[in-house]
């Protein structure tokens, strides 16, 4: 089946993938030329079925191995679904991760901690850790700045490519966080997996997560890794004025500076309000601000994220400009090659579509010539 096209009309799943039954009716599968993916056994049974019939015989298969009927609609967008994640030959991701380890053996070992942490004097001393961090960097702020300037003049290519490299390893820190309150609570972990941009990220199985405390110590696991990772970096750099550490302290301060409590793409912050308030996650959190501002809601709940998510964009605006101030009257270098940076990481995000759409051009050439 190598280099044939996919037919949405006569989907054909790829032959060899590889599946394992998960609790809760999930599955996860894998295969070299998909990311892994952990979907439920209905989808599983869907994926079997697509062995090159049409889309009526696919329809009536379906029928019958879900007990009811779906409509045409249903199965055609499930199919395009399907295809978008590169389930069948033919198909390729537009963005995608590589199996670096199965996950379980070392998530189960950290989910034993997670009896101690996920309880209410833990968050109560993550908060003071937090608060204590926030103190110990207005303390050194003079010293951090001035060593981020010289780091920014003395070292300009190093600074911005470790400043990207050095948040990799403390990203993968913060996923084994929150897959470990998911393994605590029965969560299969089958892979840690590494994504075409050079991040880390953990398949894990959620489902397990059904009450809302479970859910909540889910989504903030990961912030509390990055809040005593944090420390750690400030008590090391308060003694030593070392570039390394200062390269491994600056991407974290900025991250907890403006990204932590971002309300924006998708973030963990963002879930937690969502959770904590009972509302669902807005899709897109500016059409929500705009539209709910416009139109105030009338429910209480409705209100209060509204409310949280603004009084968090004015922080976020308040901080960046800060920021952007300090630096123009320290050293401007710096805010140009956070946009060096910026920019990489918008290269590093978007290669494999760019690399996947100039090989579609020059393929159909030569398959001409021949």
């Amino acid at each position: 089946m190598n280099g044939c096209t996919f037919d949405p009309e006569r989907p054909t799943s790829r032959e060899g993938i590889v599946a394992r039954e998960l609790v809760n009716g999930m599955v996860y599968i894998r295969h070299p030329k998909f990311s892994s993916r952990i979907v439920n056994r209905e989808s599983w049974g869907l994926i079997q079925l697509c062995d090159g019939r049409d889309l009526g015989q696919l329809t009536e298969a379906v029928a019958k191995m879900l007990g009811f009927a779906l409509t045409s609609t249903q199965i055609r967008s499930t199919i395009s679904d399907f295809a978008d994640h590169g389930f069948f030959e033919g198909t390729e991701e537009t963005s995608r991760s590589y199996r670096v380890c199965d996950g379980s053996p070392i998530i189960s070992r950290v989910s034993r901690l997670v009896p101690w942490l996920a309880s209410r004097w833990f968050a109560g001393f993550t908060l003071a850790v937090l608060i204590a961090c926030l103190v110990l960097l207005v303390i050194d702020w003079p010293r951090f700045t001035i060593a981020v300037a010289g780091a920014a003049r003395e070292h300009p290519i190093a600074t911005v490519l470790l400043y990207y490299l050095t948040f990799i390893p403390i990203a993968l820190l913060h996923e084994l966080g929150h897959a470990s309150v998911a393994s605590f609570h029965g969560g299969e972990v089958p892979e840690i997996v590494i994504c075409s941009t050079g991040s880390f990220a953990v398949v894990t199985n959620r489902t397990v997560l059904r009450d809302r405390s479970a859910r909540l110590w889910y989504l903030s696991m990961g912030s509390v890794v990055d809040v005593f990772i944090w420390l750690a970096l400030l008590i090391a750099f308060h003694y030593s004025n070392n570039y390394l550490l200062l390269m491994f302290l600056l991407p974290h301060t900025i991250y907890f500076l403006i990204f932590s409590y971002s309300i924006f793409k998708n973030s963990d912050y963002l879930k937690v309000v969502c959770e904590i308030s009972g509302q669902p996650v807005p899709p897109k959190p500016w059409t929500f601000l705009r539209n709910s501002w416009a139109h105030p809601p009338k429910e209480k709940a409705k209100r209060w994220l509204l409310l949280t998510m603004t009084i968090s964009l004015a922080i976020k605006l308040g901080v960046t400009g800060f920021l952007i101030w300090t630096f123009l009257r320290i050293e401007p270098r710096v805010l140009v090659l956070y946009l060096v940076y910026r920019l990489l990481v918008y290269v590093i995000g978007h290669w494999p579509q760019w690399l996947r759409r100039w090989t579609r051009g020059w393929r159909i050439p030569i398959l001409q010539t021949r």
